[in-house]
């Protein structure tokens, strides 16, 4: 076979080989892309709620007496509507409504326009802020509000700077990370690790199926213990009275005399108590 008879063959077997991927992007490619921007105004503390079928959502703070919203739209063809036609009725007449302090977005009652229609999110907020966001897939990632944080994700990684009240985090598959939580701690993912610190003495239940668990507390805490894994180290610099049996994988115990509970628990992975 000769150099250039070598050559082609090649090409032909890398072009079967990379054909799906070349059909993948082209299909992606189809996809209309849009932005919307809308400016609320405020007058006192704020109560958020922010959902979307598919996309992140990213949460800054940001000083005054305004909520800041920008969206980024990604649709495709449906139902005879083309993809283009979708993002701009979604530029004109995004899911934003608002009465008094209380704003809604992403309510779409079930419009089929939003069929095959992706809308990541990017707000800044007031520090006065109380958060309930909810994507079915995407990342999260929160900055510092005053209030408590509602953050669930069908799939994606939560990430919280800080909440002064309480914080209830869930991902069916994602890392949850809350650099300070001001209140009771919920966090909960079906695959991936868990790592919290708790400022204000509250209860505390983790929970995940498949990672590593570190939980730092108020150094005054003063609480009851109760953590579990499948498979993994349990380890703890708080002064623990134990109680009943010492095991690898379950401990049980009194930090302080008592008070809240805490409850750890992990499929596989090692948890560390600080």
């Amino acid at each position: 076979m000769t150099a250039v008879s070598r050559l082609a063959s090649l090409a032909v077997c890398f072009v079967a080989l990379t054909g799906c991927d070349v059909i993948s992007i082209a299909a992606q490619s189809d996809r209309a892309q849009g932005t919307f921007e809308r400016t609320l105004t405020v007058n006192g503390p704020v109560d958020l709620s922010i959902r979307t079928g598919s996309g992140n959502i990213q949460v800054r703070t940001g000083a005054g007496n305004q909520v800041q919203i920008r969206g980024r739209v990604s649709a495709g063809s449906r139902d005879g509507v083309q993809g283009a036609e979708r993002v701009k009725r979604v530029e004109a007449a995004p899911p934003i409504t608002q009465s008094g302090n209380v704003i809604q977005i992403g309510d779409t009652n079930d419009d089929p326009i939003y069929r095959n229609v992706s809308v990541s999110y990017e707000l800044v907020v007031p520090a006065n802020t109380q958060l309930n966001a909810q994507t079915g897939s995407g990342d999260q990632a929160i900055g510092s509000v005053d209030g408590a944080v509602r953050a669930h994700t069908g799939s994606g990684s939560i990430r919280i700077e800080r909440t002064g009240g309480s914080l209830h985090a869930q991902t069916g598959s994602g890392n949850i990370h809350a650099e300070s939580v001001g209140g009771e701690v919920r966090a909960q993912t079906g695959s991936g690790s868990v790592e919290v610190k708790q400022i204000a003495k509250a209860d505390v239940s983790v929970q995940t199926g498949s990672g590593s668990v570190t939980l730092s507390l108020p150094a005054d805490a003063a609480y009851t213990l109760d953590a579990r894994t499948g498979s993994g180290s349990i380890s703890t610099a708080q002064p623990l009275t134990v109680q009943g049996r010492v095991g690898r994988n379950h401990l049980t115990g009194t930090v302080r005399g008592g008070g809240n509970a805490v409850t750890v628990r992990t499929g596989s992975g090692s948890i560390d108590i600080r």
